[in-house]
């Protein structure tokens, strides 16, 4: 058995704790949480290194499944909660996992004949297939398939393996300074890293005591009544979530929040005037965080240290080492560094050399040690902590009949982090409100939501060089200086 697992079932197995969730108050000790898991292996028990896509709402069932995918000799594929069918669909097809597990009934209808798509509440039983030949797993054995933007814009999976999830979150427990007692509050989306990294996946290699909530949605009026209620000790945060609470104006006057140690908050660049106004106005420090889908958190920014100022991404923790290249990239090694990219082994090579991942960020680091994030070599949009590939809706643009040309940036946004804006040239005479309203109805047909771009410009021809390649920079140094 893989030491990931192997620490997984000794501390879940004797741990006084368990996991709580907020809204139906429904809780499950974590030795009980490791029994129901077995009935996930007995059903996936047939296949071995396979992919079983998870798209759950945050809660205990989330936890079953993933242990119960690991112990079978599986891979876990989280997917976000609230993605569209349409996109789900493109995801299956690149993912081509054995089975979906999710409680959506229109995900079931749509993909019920393709895939087999089990509902966690639906009773049934399973047994192992003896005559499929099972082997014990390993450390090099792939534990998650991450769905990614990666280092250069294009989508992808990351491949984690065993031994990359136990030291990454051996290293996260030790440089937080996590304990089996430390009460964790998840939030953010399980199908994406944060929750995972920075909450569930400590809190069960600790057994210590996790409180999971459905989303901010459901917190909005109570967020703060919520961690002095349960006694919180940490939660994780992305900058849309901060800057919301900041314009919420909670008051806070009458609640203990003693125990909350500092809040996290990372997936997405984090403003020094936002970190600094939220711990003015609610007396809590928070940290700004710092990694990747292909590593992991990779540093600690503790504002527990004495002597602490807020503005860096901190220190690395002890699972990797970090350096700054010659041109400012910032560069990582260590084993929390991922194994691969699905179905793109030659990419690999291409962001990893000499053991060394390249992350496409720019950073410095100062005489104390300390890191400091300075911008982002990508053409990534991050809303709301989420990477979102300008590509995919570029090429959803194109299913427009009139538009000849398009572009799709981000544009720096004070709540979400950057909203996103597409630049679009008719094919002909068409009026720009048509166009607007066709390229919105096109996006909104074949996207999330939340990849809707918010700004719509129709323009008369998009700078471009002389052999024909659209000009990026100028596209959205134009939408920058746009009130």
């Amino acid at each position: 058995m893989s030491v990931w697992l192997e620490a997984l079932e000794q501390s879940l197995s004797i741990s006084p704790h368990g996991v709580h969730e907020v809204e139906s108050g429904q809780e499950k000790p974590y030795p009980s949480l490791l029994q129901a898991s077995k009935r996930w292996e007995m059903l996936l028990a047939s296949y071995q290194e396979d992919f079983v896509a998870v798209v759950l709402p945050n809660g205990i069932a989330y936890l079953e499944v993933y242990l119960g995918v690991l112990r079978s000799r599986n891979i876990f594929n989280p997917i976000p909660y609230f993605v569209e069918a349409s996109e789900l669909e493109s995801i299956l097809n690149y993912v081509e996992p054995v089975m979906v597990v999710t409680d959506r009934s229109d995900l079931k209808e749509r993909f019920g004949s393709r895939y087999k798509v089990v509902d966690p509440s639906e009773s049934y039983t399973a047994k192992p297939n003896d005559e499929v030949p099972t082997k014990p797993v390993s450390d090099d054995d792939t534990a998650c398939l991450y769905y990614s933007s990666g280092t250069t814009g294009n989508p992808k999976g990351v491949l984690y393996s065993h031994e990359n999830v136990y030291e990454l979150i051996r290293s996260i427990c030790k440089g937080f300074k996590f304990h089996q007692d430390t009460r964790q509050f998840a939030f953010l989306p399980f199908g994406h890293t944060a929750s995972i990294n920075y909450n569930i996946l400590p809190a069960l290699l600790l057994g210590s005591p996790l409180f999971t909530s459905l989303g901010f949605e459901h917190l909005r009026a109570n967020f703060f009544k919520v961690l002095a209620q349960h006694k919180v000790n940490y939660t994780e945060v992305v900058p849309s979530v901060l800057l919301m609470l900041l314009k919420l104006r909670h008051r806070v006057d009458d609640l203990d929040l003693s125990a909350l140690e500092f809040v996290g908050c990372g997936s997405s660049t984090l403003a020094l005037e936002s970190q600094r106004q939220f711990m003015e106005s609610y007396g809590l420090p928070v940290a700004n965080l710092y990694g990747l889908s292909e590593t992991g958190p990779c540093h600690i920014d503790d504002p527990r240290d004495s002597g602490w100022s807020p503005g860096s991404i901190g220190f690395p923790l002890d699972v990797n080492q970090c350096r700054i290249a010659e041109d400012g990239e910032i560069l990582l090694k260590g084993p929390n560094v991922f194994v691969g990219y699905y179905k793109n082994p030659g990419l690999y090579g291409e962001v990893v050399r000499d053991g060394w991942f390249h992350t496409g960020d720019l950073g410095r680091q100062d005489d104390d040690g300390r890191f400091f994030f300075t911008d982002r070599k990508k053409d990534l949009i991050i809303k709301s902590g989420i990477n979102i590939v300008p590509a995919e809706i570029e090429e959803v643009i194109y299913k427009c009949e009139n538009v000849l040309e398009c572009v799709v940036v981000g544009k720096e946004d004070p709540v979400h982090g950057e909203v996103i804006a597409a630049v679009v040239a008719p094919r002909d005479s068409t009026k720009s409100e048509r166009l607007v309203e066709e390229v919105r109805a096109v996006c909104k047909a074949h996207l999330s939501s939340y990849k809707v771009p918010s700004i719509i410009q129709v323009v008369e021809r998009i700078p471009q060089t002389h052999s024909g390649k659209l000009l990026r920079k100028d596209v959205r140094k134009q939408i920058a200086e746009q009130v």
